[in-house]
């Protein structure tokens, strides 16, 4: 038997569903699934290490799938954890079949996984079966699967993601099986909007289901939204009808600054290593799509950057205005002297939106390179479709009798 890892790094959810590693609050993007080992970029370098450096904290890894479960294949599993733990970048093993404990033997195999995989320094929380409502998997099974897991290893949370199906309704019994929830949500296709059922068939549409989450998580759990990169819905491999569709720069940062707002407190993005072509399909990931949309997307907010602090701040109960709701959706968070307010606009016409509650003074629109003025408390901006804006402004100061 392989000797079971001793580093622990402990992983808690904090009452108010922030992530907590070693107590210090996180915040996280990632990709779904990880690359490979040994990524190359175009030019022969260490892709793992650009990756990092673009803000990459967090990678979706499969164990091994079905009944593979040679030494060799779990031996490949461990080279993944290494090769991610070298880069500073986390792994949330997917579990797969192991979670569902209505199936002979599996009881035996998810415990031989956790313990073997628990202490390994790369582990951030481990994942339970995917869409589960929507897959008709039994809420007992997973259940119980949550339980030994969280016996086995309390210091790690476990994650669930929904289909972008169901009702509170259906959905609400598998909140006894997790810790972290999720949705995966792809609005970019032809059809618009064809991965949900829902009426709004919008980019904002990631912003419904991030609220349905943070109406399922209830203030306890994480909310961690899956958007999107590429999936099935647009791959002409998948279905030859399909139109192969990616993300604009506008649109991705519309949809990952609308799921912060609506309640994200980490964020993945699914499918860089499908539907590949040329140079990238050689490499066996997306390094056109990162380069041209993700890598500078996520320089607004990746670790060192103005925002992350800020993004891993509690939430304000600062007594900020704004008009234009419900179309305009804005949330805002506290630093030092500080006001930072993320605001975006749903579909619909351009409007002037006042936000009321600041000092007065200069307010400075982040990543846009242009200044407002505050006077008597308010301050005026303009809002077309699918704009984001986001101001950092000084709070009032309290009156001097």
């Amino acid at each position: 038997m392989p000797p079971e890892y001793t580093s622990l790094t402990p992983v808690r959810i904090a009452p108010d569903g922030r992530l907590l590693i070693n107590n210090h609050p996180s915040f996280f993007i990632g990709f779904s699934p990880g690359p490979p080992i040994g990524l190359e970029t175009p030019e022969g370098g260490d892709g793992w290490a650009e990756l990092a450096e673009g803000g990459i904290r967090v990678v979706r890894e499969g164990a091994p799938p079905r009944e593979n479960w040679s030494c060799q294949s779990m031996d490949h599993f461990e080279k993944i954890l290494d090769c991610a733990h070298a880069h500073g970048v986390f792994v949330w093993p997917n579990l797969r079949e192991l979670v569902r404990l209505d199936q002979p033997g599996r009881r035996k195999q998810l415990a031989a996984f956790i313990k073997r995989f628990r202490g390994h320094p790369a582990v951030l929380f481990w994942k339970s079966a995917d869409e589960p409502e929507w897959g008709k998997v039994p809420v007992k099974a997973l259940r119980e699967a949550y339980e030994l897991i969280r016996e086995l290893d309390p210091d790690h949370p476990v994650w669930i993601a929904h289909a972008p199906r169901g009702t509170l309704e259906t959905l609400r019994p598998y909140n006894d099986a997790c810790d972290v929830l999720a949705i995966d949500i792809y609005p970019v296709s032809e059809p618009p909007g064809k991965h949900s059922l829902e009426v709004n068939k919008g980019l904002s549409m990631v912003g419904d289901l991030t609220r349905r989450v943070v109406n399922l998580a209830g203030g306890r759990k994480m909310v961690f939204m899956i958007l999107q990169a590429c999936w099935s819905g647009v791959m002409p491999s998948h279905n030859p009808k399909n139109r192969l569709m990616f993300p604009t720069f506008r649109q991705e940062r519309y949809m990952m600054y609308q799921a912060i707002i609506c309640g994200a407190d980490s964020l993945s993005f699914f499918g860089m290593p499908l539907e590949l072509a040329g140079r990238d399909a050689e490499l066996g990931w997306n390094w056109t799509y990162w380069r041209a949309i993700l890598q500078p997307l996520f320089q607004e907010i990746r670790p060192g950057s103005e925002l992350y602090p800020v993004l891993t701040a509690p939430n304000s109960d600062y007594p900020l205005r704004f008009t234009g709701a419900p179309r305009i959706e804005a949330r805002w968070k506290e630093a030092s002297v500080y006001l930072y307010i993320f605001a975006a606009a749903r579909e619909g016409a351009t409007r002037k939106v006042r936000f009321s509650g600041v000092e007065d003074g200069e307010v400075v629109v982040l990543h846009e390179g242009r200044t407002l003025r505050a006077e008597r408390g308010s301050f005026t901006d303009t809002f077309a479709e699918h704009d984001v804006h986001i101001y950092r402004a000084c709070k009032k100061r309290p009156k001097v009798e």
